[in-house]
């Protein structure tokens, strides 16, 4: 699509050679000695355009992720209320008890192979990568299902109902033997994104939707089964989703010949590296259940705060999108640079990416507060409904302009290899101060739902200044390329097991 060689560097395989790379530190050619504003200029709509070139996939992949989930919901709200409660609580403890700590751990993979991806010498170093997060994840995932064995006293001793914690057992048993498929889906997803592939996993989402739309008519409209028919959705689509990225990862792609070394017992070494990013990763989705904690948390305050709060994330879970899209293009492109030992690059992927994060999340922020009477009015007809989500949006608006950059800071930091930082900061904000914040000016000054917000907004704005202030005066990005060389050089595959000639011009079928 683009013909420049710098703004369609994600569709070559491993450029970079050390052989003939160019130094980690920074120099100025004549050239640019003579021209620096207009090189500056160039290399800025340059890294403008490759960095949007990434986003815009992920938007419309999110999108249409999203859109599957209103399908499921849509389903399940023609079904009697025991049937929606035992799904949800199920889907939760799937969630919760499973797939956040393994997509947390995958991580790991968002930074090594998007490094790997311009520094490694051998190209089948990526396939070794892959293979390492495979073997680990099925270490995941057996004490996983045995953990989901016991999910019903578990849930019981928690205080749910011991009615609905033992349909929610059978549902999740059903659930049991999906784990690690869902596991290994995740990780092509990843693998596949790091490479800068981000219109395969778009084709790969939007074919997965009739599918998923057809399931659910099938297990939830025809079959009558109810819970049974969602637990047999639930594994009919995960089905269909590995089937779906294997097709395109093995079909679509140049993956076997370019990546894949075959099964290799060098995916039994360097666990270590793997687990010291994996690991703050997983701690690090504290932060995607700060808005969820709000939602637990309204419950207590009435049936109108619970309603009002439910419009509000909806708008903002979809507007979060925008930034969420453009902080996973970040971090893969952001890892290319470091790989390939180009500091000033990633100086200024930095700079323009925090600039558009700002823009981006502060227009959403905006809109939220401007229009939130008719957003309002449109989700909702009881008034004091209405009016608590009016109430609730000023502080949510807030909320989402710290949380839209946040992310794009949480991106740079992953793609430097610094998850131990970005959970920090997470628990830090999040848990030490902003609900502990939000619960004592919810319940001492009766604030309500903008108390419990509240503390959200003052998290997010600690881990804004903490994670920028990091970024500017802590981190030194030719020092950083250099370590991303060590730690990539130190995981090359030896020559005698597989060599693999580094092409210019190796573009993928899609």
């Amino acid at each position: 699509m683009y013909n420049n060689k710098d703004i369609d560097e994600n569709t070559h395989l491993l450029r970079f050679k050390r052989d003939h790379s160019p130094s980690f530190t920074t120099t100025t050619t004549p050239t640019t000695r003579r021209l620096p504003h207009s090189a500056t200029l160039h290399d800025s709509i340059q890294e403008t355009i490759s960095i949007l070139a990434l986003a815009w996939p992920l938007l419309i992949t999110f999108v249409v992720g999203y859109g599957m989930k209103l399908v499921d919901v849509w389903f399940l709200g023609r079904l009697d209320t025991e049937v929606m409660a035992v799904v949800s609580l199920s889907n939760l403890w799937c969630t919760v008890g499973g797939f956040a700590m393994g997509n947390g751990l995958l991580t790991a993979i968002d930074t090594l192979v998007a490094q790997a991806f311009t520094a490694a010498t051998n190209s089948t170093t990526l396939g070794i990568i892959l293979q390492r997060g495979l073997l680990i994840m099925a270490c995941v995932a057996a004490p996983i299902s045995i953990l989901w064995m016991f999910a019903e006293p578990i849930l019981v001793s928690i205080g749910q109902e011991p009615d609905l914690a033992h349909l929610a057992q059978k549902y999740i048993y059903f659930c049991i033997p999906f784990v690690y498929m869902v596991f290994v889906s995740t990780a092509v997803r990843k693998f596949l994104q790091s490479l800068g592939k981000m219109r395969v996993t778009m084709f790969m989402c939007v074919s997965l939707f009739p599918l998923n739309y057809l399931s659910n008519l099938v297990w939830l409209k025809y079959m009558h089964l109810g819970y049974v028919g969602a637990a047999m959705h639930f594994a009919t689509f995960h089905t269909m989703v590995f089937v779906v990225y294997m097709t395109f990862l093995l079909g679509g792609t140049k993956f076997v010949r370019s990546y894949w070394p075959g099964w290799s017992q060098q995916a039994l070494h360097h666990w270590k590296p793997f687990l010291k990013l994996g690991i703050p990763g997983m701690l690090s989705v504290a932060t995607d259940w700060a808005f969820e904690v709000c939602a637990l948390l309204s419950g207590t305050l009435g049936k109108t705060s619970l309603a009002g709060q439910s419009i509000v994330l909806t708008i903002n879970s979809l507007l979060l999108m925008i930034p969420s899209a453009l902080s996973n293009a970040v971090l893969v492109r952001a890892g290319h640079h470091l790989g390939a030992g180009r500091s000033k690059q990633i100086r200024m992927c930095f700079v323009l990416s925090t600039t558009f994060g700002i823009l981006l999340s502060l227009i959403n922020a905006i809109g939220m507060y401007t229009f939130r009477e008719w957003i309002s009015s449109h989700f909702a007809i009881d008034p004091e409904v209405v009016q608590a989500a009016v109430d609730l949006f000023p502080v949510a608006a807030c909320c989402h302009f710290f949380a839209g950059v946040s992310a794009i800071f949480s991106a740079m930091l992953t793609a430097l290899g610094k998850q131990p930082v970005v959970a920090s900061f997470n628990l830090g904000s999040y848990y030490a101060i902003g609900m502990p914040f939000g619960l004592w000016i919810t319940y001492t000054y009766d604030w309500g739902l903008e108390g419990i917000w509240s503390g959200v907004a003052v998290a997010g704005i600690i881990k804004c200044i903490g994670e920028g202030a990091m970024l500017l005066y802590y981190v030194d990005w030719e020092d950083e390329c250099q370590k991303v060389g060590r730690v990539i050089g130190s995981q090359e595959i030896p020559p005698t097991l597989k060599t693999i000639p580094i092409t210019k011009n190796s573009n993928d079928t899609l």
